[in-house]
This record gives C-alpha cells, structure tokens and sequence, in this order.
C-alpha cells in the first residue's frame, strides 16, 4: 500500500487545489477532471499493478470529486440517499448506506479504471462476461466529515491514504459512515439453495414420457435440498460500508448497463452444486412415469427376459408398457433390457434439463423484478467475516457468503436485510418454490395487490423493463383453500430503446392454497374437485387421488396446492380464442366452479356444467338485455326464478337437481354461498367481469400487433383482474383457460398444471397430474 501511495502523492495537492476553500455544509460541488490530463501530468500513473490486478485509468471518461451535505442531495450511485418513509417495502427502489439529515457530510472521490487480471489464471472483478480479458471499473470512495470540516483539507487528508477496494486491508481502513464502491459490468454468481420438492410445483409434463390421460404421481421428501449456481452478465455496483465499529455493511446492487449491443440478454447459466443429488432422485421420477417403483419394473424386465414372468406379472409389465406407449410385445423381445435402459437415460437427461431450466426461469423472473439501483443483497456482518469473503466478492461471486450465511451456526452474527426482496438467503416458501411466482410472503396478508413496472437503463438510453400485476386474498368463499396467489407476467430479457408490447414475455400464473390442518373428507373433496375445474386431474385420476390420500383424512396436518400456469407461447395461443365474448363458454366455466357437494347435480365439475350452464346462460343473457344501465346483476330473487325454471322443465336439468329444487328455488336473504342466486349475489359483477377480461385480451392481442407502448400491458392487467377478485371468480378463470386450451395443438398439455399435497406427518410432499393431449376431453 506504501507503493500506491508514492505513486498517487502528487494527487492530494493537485486534486486540494481545485476545491473551494470552504466547509463542507457552505456549497454544493462537483469538480469534474479529465482523466487523460491526470495522466498526463503525472497525478494519476498511466497504471497501477497490484498483486492481483492491473489499474489503467482510462483517458476517455472523467474523474469527480463531490460533497453531499443535505437532505435532497442526490447520489446517482444510491450509496447516499435520505432515509426510507417509514412505510416503505423494502424492495421498493434502492436503499442507501449512508443517510443525510445529520452533522454528518460525504466527500465523494470518483474514477474510472480498465482492470486486467496480473495472470494468465487470474480472476477478475466481477468475472468478465463473454470471454474478455479486461473490464471497467468504476470506483468511488465516500469519506465522512463533519460538516464544519473544510472541504480543501478533507481532500488532502482522504487522497493521502487512497482505499481502491482492491485489498482487503482496504475494508479496515473504513472509518465510521465511510463506504467504499465499485461498480462494472460482469457476470455476478449466486448460490441457491432450493426444496427438491418445490422444483415440481407447477409442471410434470416435461418428465412425463406417457401417453395422453395417465396420472402423474411424484413422491418426495419435503426436506430434500439441492443446491444450484446461477451466473448472469449484467451491470453491478459492490458496496462495503462501516455503521459501527467492527461492522461492514455490504450491499450488491444492479447499476445503469453499459451493454452496448441492444439485443444482448441476461446470458444466465445454471450449474448444479451436486449432479449426483440429482440423479439420486431420479427413481422417484421413474417410479412416477411408469406407475411402479423402480425396482419392481426393473425386477419385471430381468423376468422378462428370462421367460420366468407369472401371469400376473405378464399384465403388470403389460400395463406399464402400454403407459409409456410402448408395444406391450416387447416383452418377447431381448431388446426389452435396451429399451428400459434408454429410457432411463432420457428421463435422466430431461430431469437435468428440467431442474435447470426451472432455476434459471424462476430465478431470472426474480432478478428481472429488482429494479436499478436495488439491493440484490444487503448484509450487516463483523469485520472479519468481511474480510474472509472480500475476495470471492470482488469477483462477483455471493456463492460462498450465501452458504456461510445459511449454516445455523452463523444466524447470530449478522443481519440480513434483503437477498432478492426477501429477509431469507434460502429462496424457498413454505407454500412452493418463491421464485416461480415472486414473494409467497403476500399469502400471509389478507388481500394484497401490486402493480409494479420495474425499469433498467443503459447508457444509450435503451431500457429493460418487467411489470408485475400480482393480486393475492383470503376468500371464505373456498374455505380451507381460500388463499390464492394469481400472477400476471410480462418482462423484457434484453434492452431495447422503444420498447412495446411484442418485446416483452408474457405468462399467467394462479395458485390456489390450502392452509395446513387436519382436513375433513369434504375439504379434501373439495380441494380435488378443484383440481378437477382446472383441467389438472380427469375425474377418473381424482377418485384414486382421494382414495390415496383418504388415509391421511383427519390424521395429519395436509396442506394443498394447485397451480395453473401459462407460460408466453402458449398465451399467444390462446389469444386469438378469446377475442370476443361467448356468453356459452363462460357459462360453462362458471358452472363448472359452482360449489362442490355430495347432491348429483354438483358432484362433479361435468355434472355442474350439465346444470348450472344454461341457467348461467340465461341469466347473463338476461343481464346483456337490459342494457348497460344496470350494475350489471339481477336480484337474488330473480335468479332464484331462473334456477327453478330449469330445474322444474328443462329435460336435462331437471334429472339431476331435482333433489336442489327446494333450496335453489327459494331466497331467504341469509347470505349463504352454494345456491345460484346465493353465489350470483356473493360474486357481483359477473357479467362486467367476463366481459371485461375477453376486452383485456383483445387489448393485449393489438398491443402485440400494433406494436404499442409496453405501458399498455398495465391496462391489460387491469381488465384480467377482475376475474380473479373473488375465490368463485378465480375457479371460474382457471375453468376457463382449460377449456380454450384443449381446442389448441398442444391441448391442456401446453399448460403446466399440478396438484401438490404436502402431508406434515411423514413429510412428504406429492405432486399430481394428469397427462392430457390434443384429443383430451374432460
């Protein structure tokens, strides 16, 4: 360090000379020097070599010197800032370090450098991305005073003792308030730490390998982990910080890009911590396509080939053949080992292919929604931790603190504030995995609604954005599944400098959650049956899921999950499907959500569209008739009228509800939820909101062919939320979108569905799906 500081000895005075000769709270400044010129008259040294790195000062950029003294000031690195409003989220923007508002003021030295590793296996800052041998560099250094100092002789003093970050001894040299920065443009690398368990959420359709209307069932251990390493390229700032003494503050932030090429993304890569840990588990996957544990068909195939199979054990392998779509002869065959063995390997490579996939998504989706100048993470820890990770820091690497940070050993000595808009360093939920849907943390509120736009710019002026239109509520309506979670996606990978609505990636996600307890047969009935409304489960698959799980009934804590996800290209699919209202298709999907009971005519989801599909037709019909005055509903009277008028006369309704023909033709204003005009008056507005949400998708279609302002998709959202405002509402949107779905190539097969159950006593979570195609009906 002594060497450095000859070297820059003439900078002090040089640097001294061109502030004001004042205190620090007297004037506002900003010296800027051309950093060629420092070079040139030899205050700056052309190079700096370091035991690691080389410092060139580049000529084309300028170095700064600035004071911050007062609220209002505004530091464009986010290190000084005023305090946050007491009520603010903490993902909201950027958090500064170091706070106006005291006796306290900053003088802030700045300089732009090229860093090029000092060997040839060396590392550098922030790992330079795409193969390049050097980066820029931004450093600043923020040096706290009184506000009575003055400003000249702060200068000297602060320049005398340089800190460049480079050294760890550069982090002790922090005095109280003081922080130092970096910030350059590499590929950073996060270690995560997920549920195996939560990989399987959303979609088993990708390690299905069966033929259409088989049921997928995966078996797994809720505390099963596997690790994973994520590297992105994208612009970062380093902060260390001192509060007090003995501890640094460290914060990593996403900073202003200086990508230069517009169509360049995030160029995001996913490294499994432990392979193997993967493969481990591969039996649970093949016992969850064939139908059999992996032995048992493993025991069969060696049978088999020796002639020895019963008769039995002939149809066992016979099944399981047909189940994969495989010639049920094969078992004559000596291929049959080959067979079985290739299809191992495919399931193995498509498990590999699929965990890391659903990462890197998941984790993108996250990233993209941390906006510029937020903290990526923020960590309070004792100075000599600081120290130990200081150097895998610098290189861009959180991969060893994070796992520091999640030993329970270690939980006491420091304070996490934030790692991707969350208080934990392991990114999993309770109810799934986080990073799939965003925070699951909003299921613990009652009703929560954000719409968010999340903007990153570079230094051409092109932008990154993300929207985030999340709604989440607690719905009595569901009872014991009554909490949801529904997601409206659409985020931009790579910068562009107009962007609009064909830029981004779109997607919908909807999670209905049961809360842990011991479940009554009628809940677990019903929480199936939704299954059933969103396509997830054929009615066949939901009476063996019940009589697998009716064991648990009463026994143990259960804790249910259904999510229905669709991703970008199959929303354009569904587009052009939905781009006027049919009042019969939502008149089915909103008999098919009726409530579920034990009576014929709502036994099932068929049954309920049978039903309840031509009052809902009639009535909403009614409803178009009368005109747009209106609030848009009947009276519960009326709609009492129209439910016996079907069910007194009409052929096919009459059959099945006539048993209902009391209750449902009868209106006593208790304020019950299962009859039709009991469920028309809890969930008002049915009409507008149908109708509302065919006109968000039509908005959305012409945003896209129009080429129209992404600020669009914020009105979208507003026109789709509405059918998902209410439990009923929301059964009746997943209704929907499942049957628009099967009328496409892909069928409901394009859209991720799965039903999970979490059992608390034998910690075990099981992941359901049935696999359907094009020609699925349900």
């Amino acid at each position: 360090m002594k060497v450095i500081e000859s070297l820059l000895a003439q900078l002090p005075q040089a640097l001294a000379e061109k502030l004001p000769d004042v205190k620090l709270q007297d004037q506002d400044i900003r010296v800027t020097l051309a950093q060629e010129g420092l070079t040139r008259d030899n205050i700056l040294p052309p190079k700096l070599s370091l035991a690691d790195f080389t410092l060139s000062f580049d000529g084309a950029v300028e170095a700064t010197v600035r004071n911050f003294n007062s609220p209002g000031d505004v530091d464009e690195n986010g290190v000084v800032g005023e305090p946050a409003a007491a009520n603010a989220p903490a993902s909201d923007g950027s958090r500064p370090q170091l706070l106006l508002g005291g006796n306290t003021g900053w003088m802030r030295y700045q300089a732009t450098a090229r860093i090029k590793s000092a060997g040839s296996t060396g590392s550098l800052p922030f790992v330079s991305g795409q193969g390049k041998s050097e980066v820029f560099a931004t450093l600043s250094d923020y040096r706290a005073h009184p506000l009575t100092r003055n400003m000249r002789e702060a200068a000297k003093e602060d320049l005398s003792h340089p800190r460049l970050l480079v050294l760890s001894t550069d982090l002790t040299k922090l005095g109280p308030g003081d922080a130092v920065a970096w910030q350059v443009r590499g590929t950073l690398e996060a270690g995560l730490e997920l549920n195996w368990a939560d990989l399987f959420t959303t979609n088993l359709a990708n390690l299905a390998f069966v033929r259409t209307s088989e049921l997928i069932e995966l078996k797994t251990a809720l505390d099963a982990k596997v690790g994973a390493r994520v590297s992105l390229t994208d612009d970062y700032q380093l902060v260390f910080s001192r509060p007090a003494a003995s501890r640094i503050q460290l914060a990593v932030r996403k900073a202003k890009s200086r990508e230069a090429t517009l169509g360049a993304g995030l160029n995001l890569q996913v490294e499994l911590a432990d392979a193997e840990a993967v493969r481990k588990r591969l039996g649970e996957v093949l016992t969850a396509i064939t139908g059999q544990a992996e032995a048992k068909v493993e025991e069969l195939v060696d049978k088999a080939l020796d002639k020895v199979l019963s008769a039995e054990e002939q149809a066992q392998l016979r099944t399981i053949l047909e189940r994969l779509g495989l010639d049920p002869q094969l078992v004559l065959l000596d291929h049959l080992k080959q067979e079985w063995e290739q299809l191992k390997q495919k399931v193995s490579s498509a498990l590999d292919t699929l965990v890391k996939a659903r990462v890197a998504a998941s984790f993108q989706y996250e990233y993209l929604r941390v906006s510029e100048s937020s903290t990526l993470l923020e960590v309070e820890l004792d100075e000599a931790t600081a120290l130990r990770f200081h150097g895998s820091l610098l290189r861009g690497s959180l991969v060893d603190l994070l796992a520091w940070l999640r030993e329970p050993a270690n939980a006491g000595s420091y304070t996490l504030r934030n790692y991707l808009n969350t208080s934990s360093a392991t990114l999993q939920s309770t109810v799934g995995f986080t990073l799939g849907l965003g925070s699951f943390e909003v299921l613990k509120a009652r009703s929560t609604r954000k719409q968010t736009w999340v903007n990153q710019e570079n230094f051409q002026g092109a932008r990154r954005q993300a929207f985030l239109g999340q709604r989440a509520y607690e719905d009595s309506f569901l009872g014991h599944r009554g909490r949801w979670v529904v997601d409206f996606r659409a985020d931009m990978e790579t910068f562009t400098l107009a962007p609009t609505a064909p830029d981004f990636r779109l997607g919908l996600h909807m999670l209905l959650w049961g809360q842990k307890k011991k479940l009554s047969k009628q809940e677990l009935r019903e929480a199936v049956d939704d299954a059933v409304v969103w396509g997830v489960l054929d009615a066949n698959d939901a009476a063996t899921v019940l009589t697998k799980l009716d064991a648990h009934v009463g026994k143990s804590d259960v804790e249910t999950q259904l999510e229905l996800k669709v991703s970008d290209d199959m929303l354009r699919e569904l587009l052009p499907r939905l781009q006027g209202f049919d009042v019969k298709l939502f008149s089915r999907a909103l008999a098919r959500a009726m409530p579920w009971s034990e009576q014929t005519a709502r036994v099932s989801p068929e049954f309920r569209k049978l039903v309840y599909a031509p009052i809902w037709e009639s009535y909403l019909n009614e409803v178009l008739d009368k005109g747009s005055f209106l609030s848009g509903d009947l009276s519960p009277t009326r709609a009492a009228q129209i439910a016996q008028w079907f069910i007194e006369r009409d052929a096919t309704v009459k059959p099945l509800a006539s048993d209902l023909l009391l209750r449902e033709k009868t209106w006593n204003g208790t304020g019950g939820k299962f009859t039709f005009a009991e469920v028309t008056q809890a969930n008002s507005g049915t009409l507008g909101k149908c109708r509302r949400f065919v006109e968000g998708l039509v908005r959305l279609r012409r945003s896209i062919d129009e080429r129209r302002s992404g600020e669009e998709l914020r009105a979208v959202h507003g026109d789709l939320e509405g059918m998902w405002n209410t439990g009923f509402h929301l059964r009746a949107a997943g209704a929907l979108l499942a049957e628009v779905a099967k009328a496409t190539p892909r069928g409901l097969g394009g859209i991720e569905r799965t039903f999970t159950v979490r059992i608390a006593s034998s910690q075990e979570q099981l992941v359901f799906s049935t696999a359907w195609g094009p020609s699925s009906t349900t």
